[in-house]
């Protein structure tokens, strides 16, 4: 199964934790919120997860890569 996740949101009222950190990169209970996503997808039998992302795609796909 697939699953898209769109992570392309500014973080406006998250600021300013969310200046350098892409807000889907925010330590919520030490960890960042998208690995709270994506284990919950994978718990759901979610296979294959596709990023929408727009702010920081950069730091987005290194944070990725290092949590792959």
């Amino acid at each position: 199964m697939k699953a898209l996740l769109l992570v392309g949101g500014f973080g406006t009222r998250l600021r300013p934790m969310t200046l350098t950190v892409p807000k889907p990169l925010v330590h919520f209970g030490n960890k960042p919120i998208l690995c709270h996503q994506i284990e919950a997808l994978a718990g759901a039998g979610v296979t294959e997860i596709i990023l929408a992302a727009n702010v920081m795609p950069e730091a987005m796909t290194v944070a990725c890569a290092e949590y792959e």
